[in-house]
């Protein structure tokens, strides 16, 4: 497919626009396609492109704090009233676990293992398909992202000094500590697991080389680089953190060891919140702390307007998995729902 790139804001031709009384903190599609933003208010609203209707459905008694596509359909939702919640697409809603008193900050699922994860306080709990625990894997002081690897067995965790990577045994999981000093907040596998990489409070990110734990420092953030994504399959890692669409490549054995980032976007002073690597095509969405969102070529040769500022950082990105759809969410309340097809 080709992206319609008009004058104008794209979301002003093509788009839907809801305003919600709360903050737009997640968004992601499932893998038919079904669209779910996760609210600051607890609430999981539910949009089917095409439709100009959203459906809200009461979830958590608080935030919600991290959304993810579930196996097959759907999705899970976890929330600082530390519920764990399977959201169907009817919007039927199911509670997988319940910790009192601690957060759920991070879900995944793998849907090659059919496996499920949260991170509750210094733990990662782990669920099959059916929601029963499978284990619950003691993590270290600190610990935030947590992610599945692609083939949906082992688990990174990043914590207070590092990246601690889970493997399953037959007795056991054996856990690995890839140290690094500093607060890592954030925590992506490379497509093929050939790396894993960190988000760093300290304006950095840190990568590892799993055949051999070679690591490698990727500092020069004006700030937080917490928004990561993968593109061109997995030869480049796109991140937030500076006025640009900020591009490591990873190609060849040795990643972006002894190379420098490239930079690409708009000088606006803003620092750009989210970004989003379209699935099929060399396009990047990138969302700035002042609501700005717009369309890239990862080539740097310009970039697309989908939705003016509107003051409120944009907490929220996701491409359909057939690249067909762009949604974006804000602090302001603010979702929207572009289509990119001609």
């Amino acid at each position: 497919m080709s992206l319609l790139l008009p004058p104008r804001a794209l979301a002003e031709e093509k788009g839907t626009v809801w305003t919600w009384p709360a903050p737009v903190v997640a968004a992601a599609f499932d893998a038919a396609g079904h669209l779910a933003f996760g609210l600051g208010d607890g609430t999981v609203r539910l949009a089917s492109p095409g439709e100009r209707e959203a459906v809200a459905v009461p979830a958590h008694r608080g935030a919600v704090l991290a959304l993810t596509p579930d196996l097959g359909d759907g999705f899970l939702s976890g929330g600082d009233d530390g519920r764990l919640l399977r959201v169907a697409p009817d919007g039927a809603v199911a509670e997988i676990a319940e910790v009192p008193g601690r957060w759920i900050s991070a879900v995944d699922a793998a849907p090659v293992t059919g496996r499920r994860l949260a991170v509750a306080g210094s733990e990662v709990l782990v669920f099959d398909a059916d929601g029963a625990p499978v284990t619950r894997l003691q993590g270290s002081a600190g610990l935030d992202g947590a992610a599945f690897d692609p083939r949906g067995r082992r688990i990174a965790a990043a914590h207070y000094g590092g990246v601690t990577v889970w493997s399953p045994r037959k007795r056991a999981w054996a856990a690995k500590l890839y140290a690094w000093q500093g607060a890592h907040l954030a925590v992506i596998w490379h497509p093929r697991s050939r790396f894993v990489v960190s988000a760093m409070q300290e304006k950095a990110l840190h990568a590892w080389r799993l055949s051999d734990g070679v690591h490698m420092q990727m500092p020069g953030y004006p700030t937080k680089p917490r928004s990561l994504a993968w593109a061109d399959g997995g030869k480049a890692l796109l991140t937030s953190g500076s006025e640009g669409v900020v591009s490591w490549r990873f190609a060849g054995r040795d990643g972006p060891m002894g190379g420098t980032a490239s930079e690409s976007g708009w000088a606006r002073g803003v620092p750009i919140t989210r970004v989003a690597a379209h699935p099929q095509l060399p396009v990047a969405a990138a969302g700035a702390k002042d609501g700005f969102v717009a369309l890239m070529p990862l080539d740097g040769s310009g970039y697309v307007p989908v939705l003016r500022p509107n003051g409120a950082a944009v907490e929220a990105l996701a491409f359909s998995p057939d690249g067909r759809w762009l949604a974006a969410g804000d602090a302001g309340g603010r979702a929207t729902l572009v289509d990119l097809q001609p």
